[in-house]
């Protein structure tokens, strides 16, 4: 069940607790550019309204930058001020090409886009073999399109030669991830693991957004990045909402364990795809 925009209006300032987790849910969130939060619905087809040449730009030119100012950037520091755009994407796209912090954090974000897809995909496969209520199934649908998105919006702007080697790794992980809680616990384990996994994805999000805005740089990056965070911001509500309205037993013994295994998971995870 999605949220409606006048319900999220409401409840902009209610705070939502899981007894077990210890974990507080806002619908205002510190993604959100408005004060209400849009729905996925709403966001469908926004993957066209940005400028992917000038993210690739702004990508490189971070890049460029980062090089001039590593031990190892002596010559290209000398250089720089005569690249040509030609110039940088060459040297940007060599597959021995130094990785700076921005492409360990694209590539990582590459990653996540993956394995968030393959997360719902696997349970969708364990919703299949169960008996459910259709609120889960269109929970994982609704939600996998919207990762689907963003996964076309990180091919589009990370080349392949910047994505981790570990794909494969991802797409088994996430796709574990997913099936086997939902085939053992349901709905409610479902919904209790995009929760831990969308809290650890937006502070993961907001580890880039924060230092580029403050530095003032690549600001159509930061626009997309903002619009990801806002979408995972919804999906770890809706699935705390939807505890809530199927009035599940929040203190049930694995809830905590479980989230925190998920959201440790999900910090090596997301670090191993920033180095290998």
């Amino acid at each position: 069940m999605m949220f409606s925009k006048s319900l999220v209006t409401r409840r902009t300032n209610q705070m939502i607790k899981l007894k077990s987790t210890g974990r507080a849910f806002s619908t205002s969130s510190t993604c959100s550019t408005s004060d209400t939060v849009t729905t996925d619905q709403q966001d469908n087809g926004k993957q066209d309204s940005f400028n992917y040449t000038a993210i690739r730009n702004e990508i490189m030119d971070y890049w460029m930058k980062n090089e001039a100012a590593s031990p190892q950037g002596t010559a290209t520091k000398a250089r720089y001020c005569c690249f040509t755009l030609h110039d940088a994407r060459q040297s940007y796209l060599k597959t021995d090409a130094n990785w700076h912090w921005l492409d360990r954090e694209l590539s990582s974000n590459y990653a996540g886009e993956t394995g968030a897809v393959h997360i719902y995909k696997g349970a969708i496969c364990a919703l299949n073999l169960r008996s459910t209520d259709p609120a889960s199934m269109e929970f994982c649908t609704t939600h996998m399109a919207t990762e689907s998105e963003h996964l076309a919006m990180f091919e589009k702007i990370v080349p392949k030669g910047k994505r981790t080697i570990l794909i494969p790794i991802w797409k088994m992980a996430g796709w574990t991830l997913g099936f086997l809680p939902t085939m053992i616990g349901g709905s409610k384990a479902l919904y209790v693991t995009v929760e831990a996994v969308e809290s650890f994805v937006e502070e993961h999000f907001h580890e880039q957004i924060d230092p580029l805005t403050k530095e003032e740089a690549c600001p159509e990056l930061v626009k997309l990045l903002k619009h990801c965070c806002e979408d995972e911001v919804h999906h770890k509500e809706d699935a705390a909402n939807q505890l809530l309205k199927a009035n599940e037993n929040l203190d049930s013994w694995w809830i905590k364990p479980w989230s925190q295994i998920v959201t440790v998971g999900s910090k090596v995870a997301a670090e191993m795809a920033r180095r290998i």
